[in-house]
C-alpha cells in the first residue's frame, strides 16, 4: 500500500514507468516492459507504448504493477546507451 501512495504522488503524465505482468518462466519473474505514463481511470492506471498519446498506443495496470523506471531500466530497455 505504501508504494501505491508513492507511485501516485511520484508519477505524471510522461513519468516512464515499469510494468510487470505476466510470467517468464525461464527467468522465473514477471515480464518486465517499459512504458511512459498516461493519466488514471477508476479501473488502473492507462501507459503508453509510444508518444502518440492515443488509445491505441496505450495499455491498463494496476498501480501495484508499475513501478518507477530507474537510470538501469532505462540502460536495460534502450540501445546505444
Amino acid at each position: 500500500m505504501e508504494q501505491k501512495n508513492r507511485l501516485e504522488k511520484d508519477v505524471s503524465e510522461g513519468t516512464p514507468v515499469v510494468a510487470k505482468y505476466g510470467w517468464n518462466d525461464v527467468l522465473n519473474e514477471p515480464f518486465e516492459f517499459l512504458y511512459e505514463f498516461g493519466y488514471y481511470t477508476k479501473y488502473g492506471a492507462v501507459v503508453y507504448i509510444k508518444g502518440e498519446r492515443n488509445m491505441q498506443d496505450s495499455y491498463a495496470f494496476k498501480l501495484e504493477q508499475l513501478r518507477l523506471a530507474t537510470w538501469k531500466d532505462l540502460d536495460n530497455f534502450f540501445w546505444g546507451r
